[in-house]
Parts: structure tokens; C-alpha cells; sequence
């Protein structure tokens, strides 16, 4: 039992990310195939899949709550790059600020 998912779907779902996905299906660790120019993953209600959370690997009774769990792993890893983000550009702003009030010679 299972069903082809698109790459995305797959690393949402296993909270794998999408560039070790990608290594994954370089090193032929995972069931894939290419459809239209996608990558599709094999996901097997009990897969052997690697995933990041071993907690979250496991069978869980509550589906949704898992799904839910990994949405938010999702939403904080991309909250962290935009926090990343938004310093290397206070300091783009500190830099420009700072080179438009020097006294000019």
C-alpha cells in the first residue's frame, strides 16, 4: 500500500529536506521515478524512508496531529532563513546608511 508524491509533498510529509531528498535520489536511496520532468517518491504507509525525526517516522495514531507537526517544522525552518535574512539586510541597510552620511572629499 502507497502512492507516488511529489518531491515537495515528500519532504513535507517526511520533514526530509528537499536538497537531501535530491541526494537521496542521486544515490538511489529512494524509490523514485520521473514524470513530465517531476521527481516522484514512492511513500509506503510503513516506509523505510530516512527522515530527520525519528518520532516523526513513526506510525502514529494521529495522523493529522503528525502532519500538522511537520507543517510547523516546515514553517520554522523557513521563519529561521527569513530571520537570517532580514539581519543580512539591516546590515546592507547599516552599510549604505552609513556610506551616504560619510563626509564626502
Amino acid at each position: 500500500m502507497g502512492n507516488w508524491l511529489p518531491l515537495m509533498d515528500y519532504s513535507m510529509k517526511t520533514g526530509v529536506s528537499l536538497s537531501t531528498l535530491r541526494r537521496y535520489i542521486k544515490a538511489d536511496k529512494v524509490k523514485h521515478r520521473v514524470e513530465n520532468g517531476r521527481y516522484l517518491l514512492w511513500d509506503e504507509k510503513f516506509s523505510n524512508a530516512p527522515t530527520q525525526s525519528s518520532t516523526l517516522s513513526q506510525t502514529s495514531l494521529f495522523p493529522q496531529l503528525n502532519d500538522s507537526l511537520i507543517a510547523v517544522q516546515q514553517l520554522e525552518k523557513c521563519l529561521e532563513g527569513a530571520h537570517q535574512e532580514i539581519a543580512e539586510l539591516k546590515t546592507l541597510i547599516a552599510f549604505y546608511e552609513e556610506s551616504h552620511s560619510a563626509p564626502r572629499l
